[in-house]
Order: C-alpha cells, then structure tokens, then sequence
C-alpha cells in the first residue's frame, strides 16, 4: 500500500509537470505584476482647467480608500472635508467667487494618499455653471492665485 502511494504520488508530480510544458516558451514579462500596478493608481480629475471668476469646477478623485475623509486645499486654504464612497471615489466642486483675482490655483485632497490638479481663472474664459451633484466648496476672494515662474526659452 505504502509504495503505490508513493507511485502515484510520483505520477501526480510528473504530470502537473508536463501540463505546465506549453508555457515554458512564454516570456517572463508576460506574468509580471507590474502589468496590473496600475490598475489602481489614485487621480485627481477636473471638469475644465480654465474659467472666468465666479465658475464651478467639478473635480473626481478615484482610487483612494474607501468611506475616508479627506481634506480639500485651495493653495494652501483648507476649504473643508468631505468622505469617499464604498468604491473609493469622491465628487467635490469648486465655486471660484466672482471677484477672484485671475491666475493659477493648486487643489489638494489629502487623505493618504495626497492628490493634485490646478485650474486657472481668466476673464477671458468662459463662466463654467455648476453641474450639481456633489459637494461646493467656496473659494472665497482671501484664496490668492499661485505665483508663477514664467521662462521665456530664446535659441538661435
């Protein structure tokens, strides 16, 4: 009994290893779990890049952990807090008010990880109207724009 254990054992071992035969030629990178490391990344989107003073912009974040509460910064501001969904994703928007001075400004959503976008208001964009939906955050007139360094590229 002992030694046709140890024959079919031997036999389960031998076949298991030739049903692995038609991936010998494979290339290796074609198991590599880099390929999935992605699938995953947080972001942080927004609705438009540019508007006029007083437009709404209406940013989503994905990929982050699910039912956190973050932090939303207008350069450096902190606006408030709002929770991500059971899915990790989270719906905010960005009331510009209308007599905020024109320029770049950096939003931040803190909650591990640390997520970024920029909008920039112009007068001579267009008022971006509120979709609905999520919560507003008011970027009051006290939120300065970011200050830019502007290099100006001369070759001959």
């Amino acid at each position: 009994m002992q030694r046709s254990l140890k024959t079919w054992t031997a036999l389960a071992v031998l076949l298991s290893g030739l049903i692995m035969t038609p991936l010998i030629g494979l290339p290796t990178q074609a198991f590599a779990w880099q390929l999935f490391a992605a699938a995953y990344q947080p972001a942080l989107t927004i609705n438009f890049d540019t508007g006029a003073p007083g437009s709404f912009f209406s940013l989503r974040g994905s990929g982050l952990p699910t039912n956190a509460t973050g932090t939303v910064r207008v350069n450096g501001t902190t606006l408030g807090q709002v929770t991500t969904d059971s899915l990790g994703t989270v719906d905010f928007t960005l009331h510009a008010a209308p007599g905020a001075a024109t320029g770049y400004y950096l939003v931040v959503f803190s909650v591990n990880p640390t997520l970024a976008t920029t909008y920039r208001l112009s007068t001579s964009a267009p008022q971006r109207a509120d979709t609905g939906g999520a919560a507003v955050f008011d970027v009051a007139t006290a939120v300065t724009p970011a200050p830019v360094l502007q290099l100006t590229l001369i070759s001959r």
